[in-house]
């Protein structure tokens, strides 16, 4: 007891030191565990926005969708069947999903590709004990072969024993068939031209760049080898040697690196892959060095002292992780909308392209129809547009329809909707317009395009148009009655000559 008594301010002291460096340690602990947390946390949305940023890049691949494209444009043929095919004879698509990723090994393929036969002919056989005629199509692009599509049609209804000559109908159904081939070909070809523009490891690499934390992004299959990556030099590469499912700190290049690990089906669908995600944790380290120090430092002076510098570190570094947060969120929005107005925007012209154009003209057929608003569709079709091509090549019909399609949107209105629809046609929806004024502005379409000729190379091309318009009627359930009517105004206009505006008219009977 006399003990106690003699060394009591040393022994408070003490118990005071030891409960402050324990709080202290305990606050360094607590605080630790909190930033550690926190930059989970904070990883998990990057690499879910990340994965959800690059998910949008897979949608543009998969807009070569053949199988939709091959309904609304069948010319209501009676397919047989449908296969798109790469010139080694794997099928990439196909009407029956158990061939897809297999070879096609029929006879009559393997003599087309060795040149026995020929590509691009109709050829007549029997498939399951149907008789059907069919197609071997090819796909180019840059004068390349890069794919083909195999088409057969059912033709046991047409009596062959006469031959194809004697058979109009048949020959017309070629025509029809030809038509939807050349559509395939487009959808095929300017997806490819999306994809050659944008590389998803150049996509991966920007990103990276304009962000201060985050050092690399990789996809890895089940064997760990990485197939897609920021960094271009790894793409190849294994890492069963350097891999870790669990994700946390490590060193990589001398450097202080969390490593994110989530489970992806980004690439390939039938295999299971991993989003790996690196980021600098030099920050995380040094807020982790400066709490220690804090704690061994204020363990000598308070308790509160150290209790409110750790609070202060803690809160800084978690208003940092927001702000990057924030602003890693901001850029995945901007890059995800540029994405999206590429899948929207056909390539050559810049306008909307076709899928784009019918939702919104749906949409406002609906508006139109709810609150009895006027509602106009035009089409506008480029006169003898083949013939332009057949006299100064297809660059120049390029070139034409990029020039004329920049003068119909420099004409319009900002509410207006232009698109292109296939080929040569043009389609503008005029929402709260009526008959009298869409007519104004088809003539004003008119005179823009036939009074200057368009210039290519040393040729001066006269162009010149025809355009059907058409307006929302009480009678129209849908909005494919106006799109048809229009139509039906454009063939009547090129049936009266051309370079000229029609109105639908409601035929007697």
């Amino acid at each position: 007891m006399s003990f106690i008594k003699k060394h009591a301010i040393a022994i408070i002291l003490i118990s005071l030191v030891i409960g402050i460096a324990y709080l202290s340690y305990y606050n360094y602990k607590v605080q630790k565990n909190l930033l550690l947390q926190r930059m989970q946390e904070n990883s998990l949305n990057i690499a879910s926005s990340v994965s959800s940023a690059m998910g949008r890049f897979e949608d543009i691949k998969s807009t070569m969708s053949l199988e939709k494209l091959v309904d609304d444009i069948s010319f209501k043929l009676e397919i047989f069947e449908f296969r798109y095919i790469d010139p080694d004879g794997s099928i990439r698509n196909s009407m029956f999903k158990e061939e897809i990723g297999k070879t096609l090994t029929s006879k009559r393929f393997i003599e087309t590709m060795q040149g026995d036969k020929k590509l691009n002919t109709f050829f007549f056989e029997t498939r399951d004990y149907v008789e059907v005629m069919s197609i071997y199509y090819p796909i180019y692009t840059s004068n390349q072969l890069i794919g083909i599509v195999d088409l057969s049609v059912d033709i046991s209804e047409y009596n062959l024993k006469k031959g194809i000559k004697n058979n109009p109908a048949l020959l017309h159904r070629q025509v029809d068939i030809r038509n939807l081939l050349k559509s395939i070909s487009a959808s095929v070809t300017n997806s490819l031209a999306i994809l050659m523009k944008t590389n998803i490891n150049d996509f991966l690499h920007a990103y990276v760049a304009s962000t201060k934390t985050i050092t690399q992004i990789s996809v890895i299959d089940e064997e760990k080898n990485i197939y897609i990556s920021s960094d271009i030099s790894l793409i190849g590469k294994n890492l069963k040697n350097n891999y870790n499912k669990d994700s946390g700190i490590t060193m990589v290049n001398s450097k202080p690196t969390y490593v994110t690990l989530v489970n992806s089906n980004l690439h390939n669908k039938n295999e299971k892959t991993n989003l790996r995600l690196l980021i600098d944790a030099s920050t995380y380290v040094k807020h982790e060095n400066q709490l220690l120090n804090t704690a061994i430092i204020t363990s000598f002076i308070a308790l509160f002292s150290a209790l409110l510098t750790s609070g202060l570190i803690y809160f800084t570094a978690i208003e940092q992780s927001r702000k990057e947060k924030e602003r890693l969120e901001h850029l995945v929005e901007i890059r995800t909308k540029e994405i999206e107005v590429l899948s929207k925007t056909d390539s050559l012209t810049n306008l909307w392209n076709r899928r784009y154009l019918e939702e919104n003209l749906a949409l406002e057929f609906k508006r139109a129809k709810r609150y009895k608003h006027d509602l106009s569709v035009m089409i506008i079709d480029l006169d003898h547009f083949k013939n332009i091509n057949d006299t100064y090549g297809h660059l120049a019909g390029d070139e034409v329809l990029r020039q004329i399609s920049s003068r119909i949107k420099e004409s319009q209105r900002e509410t207006d909707f232009i698109g292109r629809y296939g080929g040569e046609e043009i389609v503008v929806i005029l929402p709260e317009t009526n008959l009298e004024t869409s007519i104004k502005i088809a003539n004003l379409i008119l005179k823009v395009i036939s009074t200057k000729p368009v210039e290519f190379e040393s040729n001066s091309i006269v162009v010149t148009t025809s355009i059907g318009i058409s307006c929302v009627k009480e009678e129209h359930s849908e909005y494919s009655m106006i799109f048809a009517e229009a139509d039906e105004a454009l063939y009547s206009a090129k049936q009266l000559g051309r370079n000229r505006v029609e109105v639908f008219k409601i035929k007697s009977v």
